[in-house]
This record gives structure tokens, C-alpha cells and sequence, in this order.
């Protein structure tokens, strides 16, 4: 699989080119993680496919969040994770569009996401990778995206295959784009917490909880992607 994953070394990288790469690669890994689950002869319907994408799309901003999050400080990390989503929704409303029909798809992906992100924040890392509560959720939801045959094994199949595959190639991709991080981070003084942000880097360090805030409503923070 092709990845956006080289830069040229004289460039310096925005978080918004960041989130532009990361959003390449996710789209990208999404269609090849829908085929693979295809091509293990698991039947996906038409109506049933950007349902999967969307469940796929939502597992990995949940992952790339986590994997950022003592990577960047919280500004920072919002700004990069709302360009994300934002990239991935217009990816979303394009395809859908194209495949099935005209509507605000953007808006139905916000709403869903917005719902994952407050679920997927009981979950957490174990070690730097989701644990099994992580991806029996992410399983469990994907099972409901698909026919009743597959029932039985799908959520299995995502727990013990699918998900750690998406989620090893998701880091490898992570490690690669995100190290133009380090030239945007490097020119940035350290700058002290307040008590407030010592207390709340606690409380997320006992809970294991790395999610941007899951009660913020991103379509509220931009328009319609055009």
C-alpha cells in the first residue's frame, strides 16, 4: 500500500499539512482493511459499506489521538485532531456521494463520531496499542454494519485479525508522517502547567483516557466541507 509518508527535508510541516498526510493514509488504509474483510469471504452489502468505512474511520482517529497525545501540547493536538476529522469527512462526503447519493454524509459522520469518541474513551492503551476492550468494541460495531451470516465470526475476526492489522499499519504510517512533528515542536519554548493542567493530566494518567474532549461537537466548530 502507498503511503504519504516522505518529506522533503528543506520543508517545515504545519500541523494542518500533518493532518492532510494522516488523513491520506487513513482513508487509504480503510478501503484495503473493507477489501480485506472481503476477500476473507465476509459479504458486506452496498448499503452496508460506508457504514463499515465510517465505523473504520471513527477506530482510527480514536487510535491516532491516543498516539498523540504526549506527542503535542493540548492545543495543538485539538488543531491537529479537528483538521483530521475534518479531511476525513470531506473523503467521506465525496465517496458517498459519488457511490451512492447526494445528501450531508459530512454531517452524518460528525454525528457518529461524535458518539464513538465519548464510548472509546472508556477503553484504553495497554503498552502503546488499544486493549482488548478497544477493539471488541471497535468489533462489535463493525458486526452490526453487516449481514446476520456473518454474525457469528465477525466480531472475533476483528478482535483477533482485523483490528491489530489496522491498527499496526496505522502506527507504521503514524511513525513515518508524524516525525515532521519534531521540526514544528523543536522551535516551541516548554511551557510551565498550571495546577488545573497538572490535576486533569492526572485524572486522564489513572484513567488511561488520551481522547480529545467527546462532548465537543465538531460540527459546531466548522462549516460543511465544500
Amino acid at each position: 500500500m502507498r503511503i504519504k509518508s516522505k518529506w522533503h527535508d528543506s520543508d517545515t510541516k504545519s500541523i494542518e499539512d500533518i493532518a492532510t498526510a494522516l488523513s491520506f493514509n487513513s482513508w487509504r488504509l480503510t478501503k484495503n482493511s473493507l477489501e480485506d474483510l472481503i476477500n476473507e469471504a465476509f459479504t458486506i452489502e452496498k448499503d452496508q459499506v460506508f457504514d463499515v468505512i465510517a465505523e473504520y474511520l471513527c477506530f482510527i482517529i480514536q487510535c491516532t489521538d491516543r498516539l498523540i497525545y504526549k506527542k503535542l501540547d493540548d492545543s495543538d493536538r485539538q488543531t491537529l485532531i479537528t483538521a483530521f476529522v475534518k479531511q476525513l469527512s470531506l473523503y467521506y462526503q465525496q465517496n458517498k456521494e459519488e457511490r451512492i447519493a447526494n445528501g450531508e454524509h459530512w454531517k452524518e459522520f460528525l454525528n457518529l463520531y461524535n458518539q464513538r469518541a465519548n464510548d472509546y474513551s472508556a477503553f484504553s492503551f495497554d503498552k502503546g496499542e488499544p486493549d482488548y476492550h478497544f477493539y471488541r468494541y471497535f468489533g462489535d460495531k463493525i458486526k452490526q454494519c453487516t449481514t446476520k451470516a456473518d454474525e457469528k465470526w465477525m466480531t472475533q475476526q476483528m478482535i483477533e485479525i482485523q483490528a491489530p492489522k489496522a491498527f499496526r499499519t496505522l502506527k507504521h504510517n503514524f511513525d513515518n508522517t508524524f516525525s515532521a512533528v519534531q521540526t514544528i515542536e523543536a522551535d516551541k519554548p516548554p511551557k510551565p502547567p498550571t495546577t488545573r493542567e497538572v490535576r486533569r493530566q492526572a485524572r486522564r494518567d489513572k484513567k488511561g483516557l488520551t481522547h480529545v474532549d467527546a462532548n465537543q461537537k465538531l460540527q459546531e466548530i466548522y462549516a460543511p466541507p465544500k
